[in-house]
This record gives structure tokens, C-alpha cells and sequence, in this order.
């Protein structure tokens, strides 16, 4: 994607903002005005050494602990890693243990919701209070297609009330991502739009009220903004202003497309000039890069079978393959740290607006939904071009 007039209106902005670099002698150096230029590895990954925010960025909610792992049966990785051996079990690792983001939606009933975000959290923090542990909320009825058919009946906006207060109350004071609504362009085409506005609304008022819990409203992707549309960003920063942005953190992009960071980084900083133009403020963002290894647009992505849709795309089986899905960079609260390799233009930006790069996409479940499917782990594992702390 090229820099659309309002990335380079705000690129231009963070780097009159930030201070400028020393001065080099001899050969022409790359310019460069980000306070953290000097070539830096992180010692340890996130989930194993928490890691400092970006200067440019020094609210960052997600730096400064560690990323929990869950280790347990609500996660779909964890029962064939701990089962496999050998080779297995170390390719699987690449994925069993890192920081991961936990779905749960309506195949969590009511009654039930509260306990069980308590034992993730429990499970995840491992004793550690000030570990941070993430969720995705997925919970409108209904979504995806059927919310462009149906709208949410008052039994299921009741029911969706009081789900979301027993989540409330089931993760408490504990240090918390939330990622609202994944595939969040589905608002846009309801009957009932309205309604499900109120309804997200309310939901990210109520999440972000806990201390200690950083709401992103899911906004798309960089190739996503509506469904069967242009995909203009203003079309992305309406979601955002529909689903209660103005109590959020910021938002969320890319959770179940395969586009890269370069690409999604253009496009949150696009949205972030139009939120402030609307008067919303400084808004931060984060990228899903669980399944970015081989950035790709949607339309261009090749299904696994014949017989499959583009959610099930076919995973990468050589470094070299294209058009396919393999795991993209660990997560991380420093997404500009030169190990990552992002352009100038876009370090520069994602130091002062992008929070992490998350892993909330789930590339390894069939149809990035369930079940778990072990081919398509150890593809990834063994293809990624990425390591824990830098590039292969």
C-alpha cells in the first residue's frame, strides 16, 4: 500500500516530533529522527523479560511485565504440545509457548463466563499480579454474515448485558488486553446498526472502566474496512466511532486477514488522523502478526482445498512459497525496534502510536476457528522467517 496523504501528513508530524539523530562522518547514513535508533535486541522475549516502552510512546499499557502464556485446556494448542515429543513438540513450542489472546463468545453460556476468564487469568498470570493476560471478545449475536440479515433480538441483547458484566467481574483488577469484536467491518452492514452500537458501546464503557483493562476495538484489516466496498479508512474509523472509541485505548487490525505490518501500520495511522480530526484524540492501536510471516492480501490468498474458504488458507510449506500463511513476528510491546525491519516511515510510527504487535489472529485452527489442526502448526513453525527476538 502506498502512503496515502494522511500517513505522510502524520509520519511527517512524528518525526518534527521526535529528536534529531547525531550526526555521522564519512559514507551517507540513513536518516533517521526515532529516539531509540541505535540498533537494539531485546535480551529476553516479552513473555520471558518484560520489555521498556517506546520513549515515543511512554503510556504504552502493554510494556513494562511480562506477556502471560496459558497453559491449560481452554487453549486448543495446549493438549497436543504437551502430548507431542521430539521435533513435534519443539516446532509446536513456537506457537504453545508464546503470549497468545483468548477468544470467547456465546459458546461461553452466561452462567459460566465469569469462572472461566477467572482460571484463564489465574492460569496465566501464574502467581504474578502484574503479568499481563489477553482476551478477544466475540460475543455480538449475531456476527459476521448473519449480522447483515438479522438483527439481535432484546433476549440476546439481555443476554449479551449480562455476559459482559459477568467478564467484567471475572477479570477484575487483573492487567488485561481486550480485543473488542473481532472482524469488526460487519457492524457496518446491519440492519440493526443502531442497536449493535449501543450495544459495543456500552461494552468497551464498561470493560475499559476496570483498572487495570486496555481496550482496542477491533477496526479491520488494511485491506478491510467494509464488506464489498472500497476500503477507504474513514469507513474503518466509523466502526471505531459506533463501537464506544472514545473510552477505548485504541483499536485492533488485521484479526483474521493476512496483510503485513508495513501495511497495517499505513493504515492505523490513517485512522489515528481521522479520530483525531473528529476530535477523539491521540488513539493507539496494535497489529495481529500471528499469521503475517508471508504478508498477503485477501483477495489474493489461496485456500487450503478447493473446497475451502480464504479463512482456511493454505499454510506455507517452504520459505520461499507465496500466497499462503505462516507466522509473522513474535509479540512484542516494541514494535519499532530495528530487529523487526519495518521501513523508516513506518517505525517511526508505529513507536508513537502502535502499542504491540499481538498475536489474536488464530492461524493453526481450522478456519482460524476450531479445531486445533496440527499440519498447519507445524507448517508454520517451520516455515516462519521470524525468531523470538529477530529474523532467521
Amino acid at each position: 500500500m502506498l502512503l496515502a496523504p494522511l500517513v505522510r501528513a502524520l509520519v511527517a508530524a512524528v518525526l518534527v516530533a521526535a529528536p534529531a539523530a547525531a550526526p555521522m562522518t564519512g559514507a551517507a547514513a540513513p536518516a533517521t529522527t526515532l529516539s531509540d535508533a541505535q540498533p537494539r535486541t531485546e535480551s529476553q522475549p516479552v513473555w520471558v523479560e518484560p520489555a521498556t516502552a517506546h520513549p515515543e510512546n511512554p503510556t504504552n499499557p502493554l510494556a513494562g511485565r511480562l506477556w502471560g502464556v496459558y497453559a491449560g485446556p481452554q487453549d486448543q494448542v495446549w493438549r497436543p504440545w504437551t502430548r507431542a515429543t521430539g521435533p513435534t513438540r519443539d516446532a509446536l513450542a513456537t506457537i504453545a509457548e508464546r503470549p497468545r489472546t483468548k477468544w470467547y463468545g456465546s459458546f461461553v453460556p452466561d452462567r459460566s463466563i465469569r469462572s472461566t476468564v477467572t482460571s484463564y487469568v489465574a492460569s496465566t498470570q501464574a502467581g504474578n499480579p502484574e503479568t499481563l493476560a489477553q482476551v478477544a471478545i466475540f460475543r455480538m449475536v449475531p456476527w459476521e454474515a448473519r449480522a447483515c440479515t438479522r438483527p439481535t433480538t432484546r433476549a440476546e441483547a439481555a443476554s449479551y448485558r449480562t455476559w459482559i458484566q459477568e467478564l467484567a467481574a471475572g477479570i477484575g483488577t487483573a492487567h488485561t488486553l481486550v480485543v473488542m469484536q473481532p472482524d469488526g467491518p460487519f457492524l457496518l452492514c446491519a440492519p440493526d446498526r443502531a442497536a449493535k452500537s449501543e450495544l459495543l458501546t456500552w461494552a468497551t464503557q464498561t470493560l475499559s472502566a476496570l483498572p487495570n483493562t486496555s481496550v482496542y476495538i477491533d477496526a479491520g484489516a488494511a485491506d478491510w474496512c467494509e464488506s464489498g466496498t472500497a476500503q477507504e479508512s474513514f469507513r474503518c474509523a466509523r466502526i471505531l466511532e459506533l463501537s464506544g472509541i472514545q473510552y477505548a485505548r485504541g483499536f485492533a487490525l488485521d484479526s483474521t486477514h493476512y496483510n503485513g505490518p508495513v501495511e497495517n501500520i499505513d493504515r492505523g495511522a490513517e485512522i489515528v488522523a481521522l479520530l483525531q480530526a473528529d476530535g477523539y484524540g491521540e488513539k493507539h492501536f496494535i497489529v495481529d502478526t500471528a499469521k503475517s510471516g508471508r504478508p498477503t492480501r485477501w483477495p489474493d490468498m489461496v485456500p487450503a482445498t478447493r473446497k475451502d474458504l480464504r479463512n482456511n488458507a493454505r499454510t506455507c510449506t517452504t520459505r520461499a512459497m507465496k500466497r499462503c500463511v505462516t507466522l509473522g513476528i513474535p509479540p512484542t510491546p516494541r514494535p519499532a525496534d530495528p530487529q523487526w525491519g519495518l521501513p523508516d516511515a513506518q517505525r517511526a510510527i508505529a513507536a508513537q502510536y502502535v502499542d504491540g504487535f499481538v498475536w489474536f489472529g488464530r492461524p493453526w485452527l481450522f478456519n482460524q476457528a476450531d479445531p486445533f489442526v496440527t499440519s498447519r502448526a507445524l507448517d508454520m513453525a517451520r516455515t516462519t522467517p521470524w525468531t523470538a527476538t529477530g529474523p532467521r
